[in-house]
């Protein structure tokens, strides 16, 4: 059933249809009950209701299901997930429904399964009682987000004002299923009525995760739904892509499409990695947009508006072939590719459905080409339209299992461009799913917003989120492609390179210093903004060591010319002890104690601080002076802070000589070196200090660092 925009709205401004009847009586004796540790309670009752309370929250679920029951019954057992329970309800015509609980874990699994084939009708969950005054927040079309808004292809969050939160979504299906209102008011998990009837043997699945936290929320419900599909989730160094700076060639880089003299084209590409090593920015991999393959007919590179007339590149481009052509470059690939053109003849090859080929052949084949050819990504792009099958309950899910199969035999990985939420969900089926691309052409300012947001649900699903090619001259879009934690990409003409910003995100082997996870609001962003759009925008990242995280900030205001005051909460990041908030750009730093504030006022373009615990010793690390995620794991190994002792070891890059530290100290710091050399500590003002390391003939370099006369508690600086 399509949702009207008179249902959304009646849903989703703060959650308040009215409840239309109790699952049950308040004295009505449930035929079958389950509870699980995490404070949640399934009760389900003789004429087939059902009820899910959470009693964390004071929250309750209740619906019922539509035919007369025919067998209510208990069962457990183990999953990926863990240890679970369930209620099963047996009823005509030949379906059971599922509700289950895990131990220890606020996630509650519907299920349906089809005994035979039966009309799409009934769908299960089916909530007519929900918690009321609730805010709403989901994704809407192709990179964009919504507050107070529900789209039925999106997760649906609600939370309240201290963002206690619910996240409702499939868990199977996610090409075909949508999330609905009723004619009833009601809100349904179900396949989208598109689909008149399902077979035999088919079984639907949807889920709802809480929390006590936003950003909790959404990584539960996502560690749920990659725990459901057993996806090993890469990390965020696994590939090449993910782990070194990256070149592209997509639309709005130097090189989409041009030069226009496809004689040119392979000369131009071939002296960018040389251009890259004389910065000591060296280049990892080189993307291939569509210009590289003849599209439409009579088939050409330059016919852009058309589809491919066949994967292989355009020989007038790549004379000698794509393998030769990454020989010399030195470099492995990224290979684009789209919706498969009418005329073209791989339509007569393989099977087709729509725009694109669900054959598995035509997906080996294809893979097999790119392994040959020194391809190590394809990025497919064009998912939100026209790279999609004919819409039935099989096609879709037949084009990317068997794209990621086709991949996966070859050793190839995937990255997903213009990807709907449904792809999003879907990648959680597929290891080799690596990143998706969560922003518009063209990396700028004006994309700040939508990449944040959007790197929040590609994030919880264990995707690494891609901001798209960047111009190097831009500092503060380098920075936030940077806290992406996913690849990093230039998209620079020869000579346009400005080497001192893109070496604050990598080091000089081209390895990105990247957090942990990535970039996203925090709460209190999300909680603002569902009151007021003309909030600021406060997003964060992290990097922890043996319990001490060091977080990232970024906070702007949303509005063009706008200047304003902004409030961070240490302890609301995960830094719950002293905290030292350092001013990245203006060099400055204030100490915020447990359950304070750090505020500051910052304008359309922002600013960005760092936030490092002061632990046992009374210092706070700061990492890396020159880094923009300064205690990334790939420059700071390994951190400690212990019985007033802080150690620090340093990850060098082969050719690196020396690497700046700094710290907070509320006093001139002891340094001594167990392994490599350091120098003295040099005072840059405000308690701060600078100490230049250097590595020993094994390559490495461990530096303790403590007070002279132990810690002492630290005032304002």
């Amino acid at each position: 059933m399509k949702l009207s925009r008179r249902d959304l709205f009646r849903v989703a401004s703060g959650f308040a249809v009215a409840s239309l009847h109790r699952a049950a009586a308040d004295d009505a004796v449930p035929a079958q009950q389950i509870s699980s540790s995490s404070g949640v309670r399934v009760a389900v009752f003789s004429d087939g209701s059902y009820q899910i309370s959470i009693g964390q929250f004071g929250w309750t679920f209740g619906g019922a299901v539509a035919s007369p029951i025919g067998n209510i019954s208990v069962s457990s057992g183990a999953d990926s997930l863990g240890n679970w329970q369930e209620i099963d309800l047996a009823y005509q015509p030949a379906r059971t429904c599922s509700i289950r609980l895990y131990d220890g874990q606020a996630v509650v699994l519907f299920s349906t399964a089809y005994g035979q084939a039966s009309a799409n009708t009934d769908p299960f969950p089916r909530f007519t009682v929900f918690p009321q005054g609730l805010s709403s927040f989901s994704y809407a079309g192709l990179w964009s987000y919504q507050f107070a808004k529900l789209n039925p292809a999106s997760p649906w969050l609600f939370f309240d004002g201290q963002g206690n939160s619910i996240l409702f979504s499939p868990a199977a299906n996610f090409m075909t299923a949508v999330s609905q209102v009723g004619s009833d008011g009601s809100i349904q998990a179900a396949i989208d009525s598109r689909i008149t009837a399902l077979p035999a043997g088919f079984t639907h699945r949807a889920v709802l995760t809480f929390a006590g936290g936003i950003n909790a929320a959404f990584d539960l419900w996502g560690q749920t739904l990659t725990g459901l599909t057993g996806k090993n989730r890469p990390a965020n160094d696994s590939a090449t892509l993910l782990s070194r700076l990256s070149y592209w060639t997509d639309a709005g880089s130097a090189y989409y499409y041009h030069p226009q003299d496809g004689s040119q084209y392979v000369p131009t590409l071939l002296q960018i990695p040389p251009q890259f090593m004389q910065s000591s920015l060296p280049i990892g991999s080189m993307e291939l947009d569509s210009w590289h393959y003849p599209k439409g007919s009579p088939p050409a590179w330059q016919n852009n508006g058309s589809g491919m007339a066949t994967f292989d590149a355009d020989p007038s481009l790549f004379p000698a072939g794509l393998a030769a052509f990454q020989q010399t470059l030195g470099v492995s690939l990224v290979a684009h590719t789209r919706w498969i053109d009418p005329s073209s003849t791989l339509r007569n090859q393989y099977q087709m459905s729509g725009n694109v080929s669900i054959d598995p052949q035509y997906w080996k084949d294809y893979a097999n080409y790119l392994a040959s050819s020194g391809v190590d990504v394809l990025e497919q792009d064009w998912l939100s339209g026209p790279a999609v099958t004919d819409f039935n309950l099989t096609d879709p899910d037949a084009f990317l299992d068997n794209m990621a199969s086709g991949m996966q035999q070859a050793g190839r990985s995937i990255v997903y461009c213009m990807p709907l939420w449904t792809h999003i969900m879907q990648s959680t089926k597929y290891d080799n799913v690596i990143a998706a691309r969560v922003s518009n052409d063209a990396f700028g300012r004006a994309r700040w917003d939508e990449m944040i947001f959007n790197s929040r649900i590609a994030s919880a699903v264990g995707l690494w989120p891609f901001a798209d090619e960047f111009e190097s001259s831009n500092l503060k879009d380098v920075l936030l492609a940077t806290l992406t934690a996913g690849p990093l990409g230039s998209g620079d003409a020869l000579g346009a390179t400005v080497a001192a910003n893109l070496s604050q995100a990598v080091r000089s082997d081209g390895v990105i210093v990247k957090p942990d996870v990535p970039i996203a609001p925090t709460d209190a962003t999300f909680l603002a903004l569902s009151a007021s759009q003309t909030t600021p925008m406060i997003a964060y990242t992290y990097t922890d060591h043996a319990g001490l995280r060091t977080c990232y900030v970024l906070a702007y205001q949303r509005t063009s010319g706008a200047q304003g005051p902004v409030s961070i909460s240490p302890e609301s990041i995960g830094v719950s002890s002293p905290a030292f908030v350092y001013d990245y750009f203006n060099q400055t730093g204030t100490v915020v104690q447990p359950g304070g504030y750090f505020t500051g006022t910052v304008d359309y373009n922002g600013s960005y601080y760092v936030v490092a615990p002061i632990g046992s010793s009374g210092i706070a690390f700061l990492g890396d002076a020159d880094k923009f995620v300064s205690c990334g794991k790939k420059r700071i190994g390994e951190l400690s802070d212990s019985n007033g002792v802080l150690q620090v070891q340093v990850q060098f890059a082969g050719g690196e000589k020396r690497i700046v530290l700094h710290l907070y100290s509320p006093s001139h710091p002891l340094v001594a070196a167990i392994a490599g050399s350091a120098g003295p500590p040099v005072w840059m003002g405000g308690g701060m200090y600078r100490v230049a390391v250097s590595f020993d003939p094994a390559g490495q370099a461990i530096v303790n660092f403590r007070l002279a006369h132990g810690p002492r508690s630290s005032g304002r600086s």
